[in-house]
């Protein structure tokens, strides 16, 4: 009774898993169910002993649920509440997947695998059917591109948390390629077939975002990982192709082109009177602008999450009056949007959290799970990223999937 009690939950697990990839990629609703799934099977298993031991010695389960904490009570100094709740609630699994993720039984390296593959398969197939749209109406996105639009993409049209997910799929595949663990050659050059597929479709999508995970982390770590392996020619020639990538990429790609001419001329001209308030990365600075001035006037206990749009429109109506409402964004910088929602006890914890694997013993042995944390760490400079359901997912279901993968299979 007790081993199809154990097969059961395992089985709930992997489907709550399998429900929440495939969710992310096509539709919100299978991303909530399949997390739903996964914190009550969590709940369930009568192994709470265990599970607690286990919660209380990793400090990196309690510290990702204390991120929900200091959120959730900021609603007491909250005047908008609806707001508040808005926020907080795509936050949750923050509380509740690091208890329901601190053990599994049943969780094999073979599910490692078999989910990986899943996530990279789904990145292909989504990546290919984006790029469709491009050959489809190929004139039409070039002259959006100029416009600092791009191609639709799965994710809900995000195309940069589409293109996160791209960088945490290559860095996936590098831990499947240094295990060997492909059950097939077919199977494996597949695979690096559509790694290279994912680094040229990165370069015609043009997210900055992938761009960056791809040129300061995954290569990186390639390079590192060809090198360790006493494949020191590849090294070699792997650095030199990185070199020359985006430059290959600007005169083969006319996205890649327009994209970085686009961010050029933003540079160059951002300041200019007839440009006021329209560009993207300006805009974006002036997020961060504004959560400086709301966590420096209320540095202690920042005005609650449901108050921070109000308190940063007064810093745009004083300092930025030509970025129109719908470009106030709330500070798009994770301790900025920390400390202006909930003070400095916020954004310290969140430091010492996003943190805590580079001081883990076992987290050092597994460089490709560092990568991705270094990864997010970088993306949280100039996104929220912790505080919508697709970011929450990101950040929040993989950091607890290396965790787990790296306490119960040997990563």
């Amino acid at each position: 009774m007790t081993a199809k009690r154990s097969t059961i939950h395992s089985t709930l697990f992997t489907t709550g898993i399998l429900l929440m990839v495939v969710g992310f990629f096509y539709t919100r609703s299978l991303l909530t169910i399949g997390t739903t799934i996964i914190i009550v099977n969590g709940f369930t298993q009568g192994d709470w002993k265990e599970r607690l031991a286990v919660y209380r010695q990793d400090y990196l389960l309690p510290g990702i649920s204390c991120l929900f904490i200091l959120p959730f009570l900021s609603g007491l100094w909250s005047s908008d509440k609806a707001a508040w709740l808005e926020l907080v609630w795509d936050q949750l699994p923050l509380l509740l997947l690091p208890l329901a993720m601190a053990v599994q039984k049943g969780f094999q390296r073979r599910h490692f695998v078999y989910i990986s593959l899943l996530w990279i398969a789904l990145l292909l197939a989504g990546s290919l059917w984006s790029a469709g749209y491009y050959l489809a109406n190929k004139e039409s996105y070039l002259q959006l591109y100029r416009l600092s639009k791009v191609i639709p993409t799965p994710a809900a049209n995000d195309h940069i948390r589409f293109s996160m997910a791209i960088v945490i799929g290559l860095l996936l595949w590098l831990k499947l390629e240094e295990w060997k663990s492909f059950s097939s050659e077919t199977i494996k050059w597949l695979c690096r077939m559509a790694a290279v597929w994912l680094v040229f479709y990165l370069h015609l999508l043009g997210a900055k975002t992938g761009l960056m995970g791809l040129y300061l982390v995954v290569l990186p770590l390639f390079i590192w990982q060809l090198y360790q392996t006493e494949k020191k020619q590849l090294a070699v020639a792997a650095i030199a192709a990185a070199v020359c990538l985006p430059v290959i990429a600007f005169y083969s790609i006319p996205t890649f082109r327009i994209r970085l001419q686009y961010v050029l001329f933003e540079k160059q001209n951002w300041q200019l009177p007839e440009f006021a308030g329209n560009f993207s990365d300006v805009n974006r600075l002036a997020s961060i602008k504004s959560g400086w001035y709301v966590f420096s006037n209320n540095w202690l206990t920042g005005v609650g999450y449901g108050d921070i749009k109000e308190k940063t429109a007064e810093w745009y109506n004083a300092h930025a009056p030509q970025i129109a409402p719908s470009q106030q964004f709330l500070p798009l910088n994770q301790w900025m949007l920390s400390g202006s929602g909930a003070g400095i006890i916020a954004m310290l914890l969140f430091t010492v959290v996003i943190c805590l694997p580079f001081f883990s013993r076992h987290w050092q042995q597994n460089k490709q799970a560092l990568a991705f944390v270094a990864f997010m760490n970088l993306v949280f400079l100039y996104e929220s990223g912790i505080n919508d359901q697709f970011g929450v997912f990101l950040y929040c279901f993989f950091i607890l999937y290396w965790n787990l993968s790296i306490r119960t299979v040997n990563l």
